[in-house]
């Protein structure tokens, strides 16, 4: 067992946890324009990593497992960059899809 108190601890990070989807909630809300994607995505950042170092009692584990987890998330990042770079530097389709033709009216 970890040094910190448990249920002090989960209930403070569940008040958080709340808290910021109470945030998320209410921002869903607000036009941010080009932000609103960030912010979704800083709040969602801050919510896992909440869950990660107290639900998961990441804090009070070895030195190995935070090692295993940093790396998983290099890979992660590494894979995102590599899917953003992939459609940042795609070209046009060499061929347009065939346009739908309306029916021809029949002769009288």
């Amino acid at each position: 067992m970890s040094s910190f108190s448990v249920p002090k601890t989960v209930t403070r990070t569940a008040i958080a946890l709340f808290v910021l989807w109470a945030a998320s909630f209410a921002l869903s809300y607000v036009h941010l324009g080009a932000a609103s994607l960030l912010v979704a995505l800083a709040i969602a950042a801050v919510k896992a990593a909440l869950v990660v170092l107290f639900f998961m009692e990441l804090v009070g584990e070895s030195l190995s497992m935070k090692l295993t987890l940093a790396a998983a998330g290099a890979l992660l990042a590494v894979l995102v960059g590599l899917m953003v770079a992939d459609v940042a530097t795609r070209e046009t389709p060499p061929l347009l899809p065939p346009v739908a033709h309306e029916p021809s009216a029949p002769a009288p």
